[in-house]
């Protein structure tokens, strides 16, 4: 169901929401907690308890257990989905500079396909593009939109978790490839201590610290901090990134059965926007100058600018009522200060005006101009239930959570685009006069003035979510594992355009469904076959109608396999899907939006991860997708894969550490990682070359210290990570050298 109506006051939607998500808290455990002693006194079954922990303490390269598919800390094998985890040593080995740079060896994801972003990361996940509404951090939802999105440093993380496929039963809105959980550095009751330093390409310079442990002998209150400050440039020239990053937490035990995480982080980039839209021709297509070199920036790093400050302040909440039941409350609050200026290519003059440019040099360009914060709030609210009895356990998970996004920024009604901003001969961008363009204020904006009238307009976004779930889990005989969830949700999002009064409402009601099963057998063989459905509401008017567009919404079908030897430290995985996305929205030429039909994908994904001795840790992994339009209202889409979908992944990295001898404390690695090609339209008629990349690592560790040298795509292969009517080159050959103590 949908609604749509004049922009209306939210407050009483607001208050109405907040106080019900408190009221509800309180009275469900209150309910509970009265109903626990109850349960407990049944004589047909044992009661056990133990607080779920969020986190798993990981050594090596293999993570056993995770939050992620279930929010019950649960061993992978007996999760009937499939989820790729990336732990904390191989992040190390691997010395990743971005969340897209930690998932590259991850079945199924396609990372960084837009190339280098230094304002968000970039993934394709099961052939479907993960953008805004799909990452979260320790559970609670890093929530996003449009150029207000947020980045978080790798340093801050102990480990990285992606579910795959739809997910809206526990999570309420997402993309249909899946989710990201990023898991927070937090308190430890053993110390870990470091400081370091790094020095590398493009002039990369970094000192970051990492330290935590006990505050007191008993260890009842636990501390981390965490801080980062680095400034480095990147293989766009003139285009460099400062960084800033402070991540305290706070750790309480109270008693054996309550505990409190405190966690805060303040991050600020001070920055050039280094994502380049190309032409086509120039790049993957010929020019009769030849191609553009990978350096070419396409904008002014003299008029460009891109300031960002992030904050989080929250807190994890564990309390256990009684043995049988478990209260788990997450709470995040995310403020970001944005001021972004960036101008991007529109394309050769000569293709809007034939015969002005014969000579395919001068592009024109758009400016994108934004200047506003967003607000965001996640709580989630989880019950757990916990019975064991002869040869059976169940766990029941109650939950509700409430998401709120709200934004306040002044961007202009449309992009400026020739003549305003000056043309540039891209083949010879540095001989540009330097740009300037008139700023704020001063021209009244109204609808239909003319290209060249830059003036800002005051816009306000709120999205809300309010989600109700439950999930039933259930083990038989030590062999069957049963998973059932259920949840209904409403979404709500109002813009408002203060400026010239327009403004619009849409509401969305969806129930989604989820279930599995799995067999352990004695062996270590996990097979296992699951369902589940999401949907993402579209936060936008048809603007041929003048109505809300249906919200996308789809199902997952998967079977798979999992394998994990008795007494060695490995998991292997196998999976087939078939995933399928209704009512996909697609913006036409003109800045037109429609909902083109359905979109399938089918795969398989073979993943590996094993620690296969003291000294040598091994990850692999191979995606084969098929993934095509199956319904649409452009019947030259019907058939044919979408853009930027790539339809063969496949990588392996191994890192090797020496153990006693001469050579004591040396350890070196190496990876491949290989994309096939992939289309630069929905109509394959532009198509995208494969690439295959190598990185390397070499280290020495001596007492305290380790000395490491890491080099990403170690041969500078040249090469296009994706087109979609642009293009955008990948990384070029980056090396860092790094030097870190630790006590």
């Amino acid at each position: 169901m949908q609604g749509l109506s004049k922009y209306p006051s939210r407050a009483p939607f607001a208050r109405c929401r907040l106080s019900l998500a408190l009221g509800c808290a309180l009275a469900l455990s209150a309910g509970l907690a009265r109903a626990a002693d109850g349960v407990t006194e049944l004589e047909s079954m044992e009661i056990t308890g133990k607080l779920s922990s969020p986190v798993t303490d990981d050594s090596g390269y293999v993570a056993k257990n995770s939050r992620s598919a279930t929010k019950i800390n649960t061993p992978l094998r007996e999760t009937p989905r499939s989820v790729s985890v990336v732990t904390e040593q191989q992040m190390k080995d691997r010395n990743v500079l971005t969340v897209s740079d930690a998932l590259r060896y991850s079945a199924g994801i396609q990372a960084g396909y837009f190339g280098e972003d230094n304002k968000q990361d970039w993934f394709v996940i099961r052939g479907f593009k993960q953008a805004n509404n799909g990452l979260f951090m320790d559970g609670a939802r890093v929530f996003s939109s449009g150029f207000f999105s947020w980045q978080i440093d790798p340093y801050m993380l102990e480990r990285i978790e992606v579910l795959k496929g739809a997910s809206s039963v526990l999570y309420g809105q997402t993309p249909p490839g899946g989710l990201i959980n990023l898991q927070s550095k937090r308190p430890t009751l053993a110390a870990r201590n470091e400081i370091g330093v790094q020095y590398g390409s493009f002039d990369r310079k970094q000192m970051h610290m990492d330290v935590g442990g006990k505050l007191d002998d008993d260890g009842d209150l636990l501390y981390r901090v965490v801080a980062l400050s680095r400034d480095t440039g990147t293989q766009v020239d003139d285009v460099g990134a400062e960084r800033l990053l402070l991540a305290p937490s706070l750790t309480i035990n109270f008693n054996p059965d309550t505990s409190l995480t405190l966690l805060a982080s303040v991050q600020k980039d001070n920055s050039d926007p280094q994502l380049q839209f190309l032409p086509a021709s120039g790049t993957i297509a010929a020019n009769p100058n030849g191609k553009i070199d990978t350096d070419t920036a396409v904008g002014d790093p003299g008029y460009e600018k891109f300031d960002r400050t992030q904050l989080t302040l929250g807190y994890e909440l564990n309390h256990r009522f009684s043995d049988a039941w478990e209260f788990q409350q997450n709470l995040r609050y995310g403020h970001l200060d944005l001021e972004l200026r960036q101008l991007y290519s529109l394309g050769f003059v000569n293709d809007s005006f034939p015969g002005l440019d014969p000579s395919r040099r001068l592009i024109a360009r758009g400016l994108t101009y934004e200047d506003g914060q967003a607000e965001s709030l996640s709580v989630d609210n989880r019950m757990l239930g916990n019975w064991i009895g002869n040869g059976w356990e169940n766990n029941l998970l109650l939950g509700f959570d409430y998401q709120l996004l709200n934004i306040d920024t002044k961007s202009p009604a449309s992009d400026p685009g020739f003549p305003v901003v000056p043309l540039l001969d891209i083949y010879n961008p540095k001989r540009a006069a330097p740009v300037t363009l008139p700023m704020v204020g001063t021209i009244t904006p109204t609808y239909g003035q003319p290209i060249g009238a830059f003036a800002l307009q005051d816009k306000d976004t709120r999205a809300d979510q309010f989600g109700y779930y439950l999930q039933e889990q259930l083990k038989l005989d030590d062999h069957w594992v049963f998973t059932l969830g259920g949840r209904y949700d409403e979404t709500r999002y109002d813009f408002d355009n203060r400026t010239t009064g327009a403004g619009f409402q849409v509401s969305d009601q969806q129930f989604t469904a989820s279930g599995g099963v799995a067999y352990l057998f004695d062996n270590g063989l996990t097979p296992y076959a699951s369902y589940s459905e999401f949907f993402t509401p579209v936060t936008s008017l048809n603007t041929s109608t003048g109505k809300p567009f249906m919200p996308e919404e789809g199902e997952q079908k998967e079977i798979g396999l999992k394998f994990q030897p008795q007494g060695f430290s490995g998991l292997f995985t196998m999976a087939l899907f078939e995933l399928t996305q209704d009512n996909v929205r697609k913006t036409l030429p003109g800045g037109i939006q429609t909902q083109l039909g359905q979109v399938r994908s089918r795969g398989l994904e073979l993943e590996a991860q094993a620690d296969l001795s003291e000294s040598l840790s091994l990850v692999a992994s191979y995606t084969k997708l098929d993934v095509e339009t199956t319904k649409s209202t452009r019947p030259t889409e019907v058939g044919k894969t979408p853009a930027n979908v790539a339809d063969e992944l496949a990588s392996i990295w191994a890192h090797y550490k020496v153990k006693g001898g001469s050579l004591d404390g040396l350890a070196f690695g190496a990876g491949a990682r290989h994309t096939s090609s992939s289309y630069g339209d929905n109509t394959e008629s532009l198509e995208v070359p494969s690439y295959t990349l190598l990185d390397a690592v070499v280290s020495y560790d001596w007492e305290n210290f380790r000395v490491q040298l890491n080099a990403n795509n170690l041969t500078d292969k040249e090469y296009i990570t994706a087109c979609d009517y642009y293009c955008w080159y990948g990384n070029r050959r980056n090396v860092i050298a790094s030097v870190n103590y630790a006590w």
